[in-house]
């Protein structure tokens, strides 16, 4: 396998170019890639190109798409055109297009993966989509109900203005809403995939209350836009995107933390991303780390080294420009030293993660390819150019990435910090100050989500009061002090006899609830039962033996909180009526 890459100037150029160094190459290669990545949407220049390559090469496979951002020999391009051509010497390639399928995103990308799955020897695929225009999470969604074992990569097309529509060809085939497809046919052809985040919690947690496919419409019960003009003070405007292309939400899915970036915003403040979200999702919001972008562009580097590719493909979300300004070029030059690279910056980016299509932002995608074994002759030339790359001793090189680093370190540490003072006052204010368990606050929420949980999913809940019997003569006998021993021992009394999934709380003064989710009223009353019987038991000192009276209820069918607490309230009247000492029901 042989690779060439080629920035465009205008056709008498690309014309030289084409017969100086390509001929040699495309006649002993069985097949030829080339991917074209444009900033230009002008079908006439893209077809003059395309017609100039099929003259020169008649067997190349010519695939491409509109970008925001282009990169040739590891460095990052703006308004051009960068040709990448791949020379196979085995490997045959099939194309596949998916044109204008909205409303069955679905049943296209599982039709799809049926067609290429047919195929005997699929070493690969290469994708381009159209992320603005149709819903590829949906397509992914499809190709990944059919199973298969070959790598997959590639970029959502993207442009500069947003006034044009961004779009992918095969040739002269334009499509503005759909995806193409390049399956790699061999069995000597060697794929390298990975792809790696380095985006960092800025945010406190927060949550997906409300979404609707590509739509986040409320976090926390907030509108959504609300949520990012308070923290990050974007407007609402045209330039809504480019605002907040550095600032995705992440999201931990399968284990992972993914990116989402807000496109766009209704009319109702619903922000709009070009992959799904979902509600119940936790999220924060999130900043690039440039110091770990480098780590890992370096440690990659080590990798595809081993690997020994004949060329490299970079597919990199137009947020990583952004967030590193002239320091981009650091994060991709080092792969060119490897192997001729060139790429793109997209709107999305494309793998095979966990045996399933991921629609990615604010990621890279490395794809490193080699036809046949790896050759030792190879791995020593590579070793001239790469396993001693210069370092610069220049002191205050690469400022912006380390101020960046610094600033966000300072703010994780800030905002961790608050997050713990958070929950501790969360948990302190649900807290009874005197027994150290759970206060009337935090009963009552509780109670209202195991409540939600049975209603949903009809599963028994029960509840009883308890209250100590005449506790006010122990007051009046023995003094406040020892009255307040007697409900801190009382206290720790239904801790133990109640598991960890139970709630034990203090009602009010000498009340206190028990909240029993998953518990029939006949194993309620055999708690309440073994309660009673140890309080009876229990020495509580100067006070010496006192009991107690419970009341008892249960979830029924068409029940409020205040209907059940009512019958509890209800249960314990009745023992206590009947005598005290006992278990109402």
């Amino acid at each position: 396998m042989k690779s060439l890459t080629y920035l465009f100037k205008d056709i008498p150029k690309l014309r030289t170019f084409l017969e100086s160094h390509t001929l040699l190459f495309s006649e002993t290669a069985k097949s030829v890639l080339v991917q074209v990545f444009s900033s230009l949407p002008d079908r006439k220049v893209l077809g003059r190109i395309t017609d100039e390559i099929r003259e020169h090469i008649p067997k190349a496979v010519i695939v491409g798409s509109t970008t925001v951002g282009e990169i040739i020999d590891g460095q990052p391009k703006v308004r051009t055109v960068v040709l990448s051509f791949s020379f196979f010497d085995e490997t045959v390639l099939k194309t596949f297009v998916v044109a204008d399928p909205m409303g069955t995103e679905f049943e296209a990308g599982k039709n799809l993966m049926k067609k290429i799955n047919s195929m005997e020897e699929v070493a690969g695929v290469l994708l381009f989509a159209t992320p603005q225009s149709m819903n590829v999470s949906k397509l992914f969604n499809g190709m990944s109900e059919e199973k298969f074992n070959f790598p997959v990569f590639g970029g959502g097309a993207g442009v500069y203005d947003p006034n044009v529509a961004s779009m992918i060809f095969l040739g002269r085939q334009a499509v503005s809403k759909g995806a193409i497809c390049v399956a790699f046919l061999s069995k000597s052809l060697n794929i390298y995939t990975r792809t790696f985040l380095g985006w960092r919690p800025l945010s406190k947690e927060m949550t997906i209350t409300q979404a609707d496919g590509n739509l986040l419409k409320k976090i926390d019960e907030k509108c959504a836009f609300d949520v990012y003009n308070r923290y990050l003070n974007i407007p609402n405007d045209e330039h809504f995107f480019a605002n907040a292309l550095e600032f995705p939400i992440l999201i931990q899915k399968d284990g992972e933390m993914i990116a989402r970036v807000p496109f766009f915003v209704e009319e109702d403040g619903s922000i709009g991303f070009l992959a799904d979200v979902e509600s119940g999702d936790k999220f924060h919001i999130g900043y690039g780390e440039p110091n770990l972008i480098l780590s890992h562009s370096e440690s990659i580097r080590k990798e595809l080294y081993d690997f020994e590719p004949d060329a490299i493909f970079l597919y990199v979300c137009i947020s990583r420009r952004f967030l590193l300004q002239d320091d981009a070029n650091l994060e991709i030059q080092t792969f060119n030293h490897i192997a001729p690279t060139a790429g793109f910056y997209t709107y999305g980016e494309f793998i095979k993660r966990n045996n399933r299509m991921n629609l990615l932002n604010s990621t890279i995608v490395i794809v490193g390819v080699r036809e046949g074994e790896q050759n030792p002759r190879r791995k020593l030339e590579l070793s001239k150019g790469t396993a001693d790359l210069p370092i610069s001793n220049d002191p205050f090189s690469a400022t912006h990435s380390r101020i960046i680093t610094r600033l966000l370190h300072f703010i994780s540490v800030v905002t961790s910090e608050l997050e713990e003072a958070n929950k501790e006052l969360k948990r302190v204010s649900g807290i009874d100050k005197l027994t150290q368990i759970n206060n009337r606050l935090k009963l009552d929420e509780v109670l209202e989500y195991e409540f939600s949980i049975s209603t949903r999913y009809s599963t028994d809940l029960s509840i009883f009061i308890l209250d100590i019997d005449h506790f006010k003569e122990v007051n009046d006998t023995f003094g406040h002090l020892v009255g307040d021993l007697v409900l801190t021992q009382l206290a720790g009394i239904l801790k133990s006899c109640v598991r960890e999934s139970d709630t034990v709380g203090r009602w009010g003064g000498e009340e206190f609830l028990v909240i029993l989710p998953h518990t029939c009223l006949e194993d309620a009353r055999k708690v309440a039962e073994k309660i009673k019987g140890a309080v009876e038991k229990t020495d509580f000192q100067k006070a010496g033996r006192i009991t107690c009276s419970i009341g008892t209820a249960s979830f029924c069918e068409g029940d409020d909180s205040e209907k059940l607490l009512s019958r509890a309230d209800k249960a314990l009247y009745r023992a206590k009526s009947g005598g005290r000492n006992q278990v109402g029901y």
